[in-house]
């Protein structure tokens, strides 16, 4: 259908007036200020409105009177089609948190977002009260999470034909500082190792300690994995920790499924491991949670990643050692 349009008055100065179309075929006006005051302007004015028309009548979307904010709120919606559970969780917490709040205030047109507006939009998160919970900036790692959020539902709109291009493939990011990771040397190791035996995460950590394996990796290693014959463990699936409780997923990266050597420390643990298992079904039959898991409670309940962390950075913290991550 043909853009038409007019000029009309407010508050002293001239506006463009487009009637423009939706997908449905339904005619909304869209008002744009020319910033030209009255007396002497209308002509300035009109030709302001006839480049608007030669613009949007060279669009190949049709209009859409939908917010940014509004957009977002109905593609989290259903977004958690094709991303992982625990992506999708930190997108849920980032979207109510950090972007809707702020541009439901903005109330910037999805089809008028541009990169200064989601720039604006990072340099605000870098300022003290910007954040609702500790009033603190957020870091850089953390904007580019977000970053990358606005970036894949901004390409579902450009698919989905609600916009022609992806704003924030041109926005700039914070530049993250380089995060450079703790490392123990063998006798601080010997020390924690130390601090978790008898621990109920004794096994994992010490397994993490052989392995470095991700805390999702060692709670997801099953016993159908562990091959004493070959003398091989395979990380073929994780155990992640979702807001209904933990679930099984694929490893992180397509590198992350592989096959190790099974270390004679290894070895010893794992062949404990399994008859401390037998010996406590045994013992508690019925009460017992039977399951393929490796690093279980004495009652065969799976330890839960939360749970793992928790447990590992309170020990670690009531000791001298470094403060070392366990991912």
């Amino acid at each position: 259908m043909a853009i038409t349009g007019f000029v009309t008055t407010k508050r002293g100065k001239y506006y463009a007036v487009l009637n423009l179309y939706d997908e449905m075929g339904q005619r909304k006006q869209k008002w744009f200020p020319t910033h030209l005051p009255l007396g002497g302007n209308k002509r300035n004015a009109e030709r302001i409105l006839r480049d608007l028309i030669d613009e949007w009548e060279s669009k190949e979307t049709p209009f859409c009177a939908m917010t940014f904010d509004e957009y977002l709120e109905q593609w989290i919606e259903t977004a958690d089609a094709d991303i992982k559970p625990n992506t999708y969780r930190m997108y849920q917490l980032n979207v109510a948190n950090h972007i809707l709040p702020y541009f439901k205030r903005h109330r910037i047109m999805l089809q008028d977002l541009r990169p200064m507006h989601l720039e604006d939009f990072y340099h605000y998160l870098q300022t003290e009260g910007s954040n609702m919970r500790t009033n603190k900036p957020l870091s850089a790692a953390t904007i580019k999470h977000m970053h990358q959020l606005i970036s894949k539902s901004l390409t579902d709109a450009v698919r989905r034909g609600l916009i022609n291009f992806n704003p924030a493939s041109a926005a700039k990011t914070p530049r993250a500082e380089r995060y450079l990771g703790s490392f123990l040397n063998p006798s601080e190791l010997d020390e924690l190792l130390a601090l978790f035996i008898d621990s109920p995460v004794e096994l994992p950590v010490n397994l993490c300690a052989i392995y470095g394996f991700r805390r999702s990796e060692v709670l997801g290693l099953k016993w159908e994995n562990v091959d004493f014959e070959t003398g091989s463990i395979t990380v073929a699936e994780t155990l992640q920790q979702g807001v209904g409780g933990n679930y099984v997923d694929t490893p992180k990266t397509h590198s992350s499924y592989r096959t190790l050597p099974m270390t004679n420390s290894a070895r010893l643990m794992l062949k404990d491991q399994h008859k401390k298992q037998k010996r406590r079904q045994a013992a508690l039959r019925s009460r017992y949670i039977k399951s393929d898991y490796i690093c279980t409670f004495d009652d065969g309940s799976v330890i839960s990643p939360n749970y793992l962390s928790r447990t590992f950075h309170k020990i670690i913290s009531e000791s001298d050692l470094p403060n070392v991550c366990l991912c």
